[in-house]
């Protein structure tokens, strides 16, 4: 019996000291500590789970749901400096959402009570990272994290989608790396499904939608810094003792209704002119003590471009450069808007008529869209945001179009010429939503029942962020083939106009805004198979909203 006895507490020694080997020390705010279950940690260079350390910050996550508990306690994940990539940046395949969704994740969490650490001087000495956006490496607007579950911090730490901001790691300068493309896309950080999220000295590095753990029903900054442009910042956030750098004049595309979002002894540095406003769409915001500072000297701060007076905005105690800033609560009523004048669908093509629907053209068929006819496809209604206050006929549907077909169809046409003014919404110029299959057709010399002709396209691509591409198309039996080399084109925002004009084989285009007098872009190509026909054709296939666009006139000679 003494001799069993012994035999059980030499394999029990044995096994703790196994245990005890396998363990990793690091150290920890001045504290020795050791690896275990609810303490990983993250080294760059190896992976012994026995040990519970990791490589990758991918599989200490992993590691982590696998071991989760239903009780109150908390797992650390520990993380030595480097630079650690979710998603391969070297991968070329293109991220994909999963079926059924619309939003690419490079890694999807579920785990409650967990903390992040960066082990770091800094946080710029831990670095998670990814370099995907929306048509720069991914379709849809990439996303490094989506967490489901509550209780979740983070701490010393840099997020950052480095899809158009160049990844500069001080430490190691092996470990940087250029951006992918300088035209601005969606590219984010992290979308949240829970509650209780806190942030404390981290770093979130994006530029458009940023999405710095958005979503969750509260979420707390502290002493974090943020890079961004427009419809970026969590509309649930408490910003306390935070800096910002604005790259745009919407950092917040709206807040949460009931409370909005919190700025606390905060420090913003706006790199917009004119005015900038703190949210695209009306919502709660309140900040206490707050420091502005601006690249113009003459910046005007509002709270957004249509303040609701429902919505509780207050300022105190802050500056705009070292000059007191006060931002009154919004008092005004807003007008009514008055939804759009519908115009009914008419889908038939009728001698010297107009054809009003939807449709889908064969080269937007990758896209997840399809056209409606049982419900109007345009409307006169007043355009948004850059085309705010003009009135004409607006998209209320992805793939809107209009034809005209002549009266007499057997009449021979050898010269046309069509002019149109339009007001895009999106302001800065570049025309649509997103570079996904996004454009506006004009065109001339068109046969309605065959969709044959030639006409202008502006499309949005991934090269351009404040541009749009244009050149000219030739149309057979609706397929578009470009029959002139793309220019980029700064004139399709707000006053733009557009001349088309076939003259016997040759096709011919004026672009101009009499906003921008001293510029006109001109292309001109030979038509490969002239025809007679003298109809109309305009196709957009962009998104509605904010990125719609609005048909001022159209003449037809």
């Amino acid at each position: 019996m003494n001799t069993i006895k012994h035999l059980f507490l030499f394999f029990l020694l044995s096994a703790t000291a196994a245990a005890s080997s396998a363990q990793t020390s690091f150290d920890y705010k001045g504290e020795r500590m050791t690896t275990d279950a609810r303490h990983l940690l993250v080294n760059d260079s190896m992976t012994d789970e026995k040990a519970c350390t990791f490589r990758t910050v991918n599989e200490a996550l992993r590691f982590a749901e696998r071991h989760a508990r239903k009780d109150t306690s908390w797992t650390a994940i520990y993380i030595m400096p480097s630079v650690y990539w979710i998603d391969n940046p070297d991968d070329e395949e293109v991220r994909q959402p999963l079926p059924g969704e619309n939003t690419p994740f490079a890694m999807k969490v579920r785990l409650d009570r967990v903390r992040i650490i960066g082990l770091g001087e800094r946080p710029e000495d831990v670095v998670l990272a990814v370099n995907r956006g929306q048509t720069q490496g991914a379709d849809g607007n990439f996303t490094m994290f989506h967490f489901t579950g509550s209780h979740i911090e983070a701490e010393n730490i840099t997020f950052g989608n480095y899809c158009n901001v160049d990844l500069i790691y001080n430490k190691d300068a092996r470990k940087n790396r250029l951006r992918r493309k300088d035209a601005i896309v969606q590219a984010q950080i992290a979308i949240c499904n829970g509650d209780h999220y806190h942030l404390r000295n981290c770093r979130f590095i994006s530029r458009l939608n940023l999405c710095p753990f958005v979503g969750a029903q509260n979420t707390v900054f502290d002493n974090c810094y943020f890079e961004c442009t427009d419809d970026a910042l969590c509309g649930t956030g408490v910003y306390n003792r935070c800096r910002f750098t604005l790259f745009s004049s919407k950092p917040f595309y709206t807040t949460d209704r009931r409370r909005g979002a919190v700025f606390n002894d905060c420090d913003l540095h706006s790199k917009t002119k004119g005015t900038q406003y703190l949210t695209k769409v009306s919502g709660p915001v309140t900040m206490t003590g707050c420091r502005w500072t601006s690249d113009d000297p003459a910046l005007k701060i509002e709270w957004s471009k249509r303040p609701d007076p429902a919505h509780r905005c207050i300022m105190t105690g802050c500056t705009l450069n070292g000059k007191p800033l006060d931002v009154p609560q919004p008092t005004e009523q807003l007008p009514t808007v008055l939804p759009p004048f519908a115009v009914r669908t008419q889908t038939d093509i009728v001698p010297g008529g107009w054809t009003l629907d939807c449709h889908k053209p064969k080269d937007t068929m990758q896209y997840d869209w399809q056209a409606d006819n049982s419900r109007p496809a345009w409307g006169y209604a007043e355009g948004v945001d850059g085309a705010e206050g003009s009135w004409g006929l607006v998209q209320l549907q992805k793939g809107a179009r209009m034809m005209f077909t002549p009266g007499d169809e057997s009449k021979k046409v050898t010269r046309q010429t069509c002019r149109i003014t339009l007001d895009p919404c999106k302001g800065p110029g570049q025309g649509f939503g997103s570079a996904t299959g996004q454009y506006l057709d004009i065109c001339i010399k068109f046969d309605t029942r065959t969709l044959t002709g030639y006409g202008i396209r502006f499309i949005r691509t991934p090269d351009y962020d404040h541009a749009v591409e244009v050149y000219l198309v030739e149309y057979s039996a609706g397929t578009v083939t470009r029959i002139c080399p793309p220019q980029r084109c700064d004139l399709f925002k707000r006053g733009c106009a557009v001349t088309l004009t076939a003259d016997g084989t040759v096709l011919s285009a004026t672009v101009s805004n009499r906003n921008i007098p001293e510029t006109r872009q001109e292309l001109t190509a030979t038509m490969p198979h002239a025809n007679t026909y003298g109809g109309f054709h305009l196709q957009h296939t962009g998104s509605i909203g904010a990125s719609a666009t609005v048909v001022k006139e159209i003449f037809l000679k």
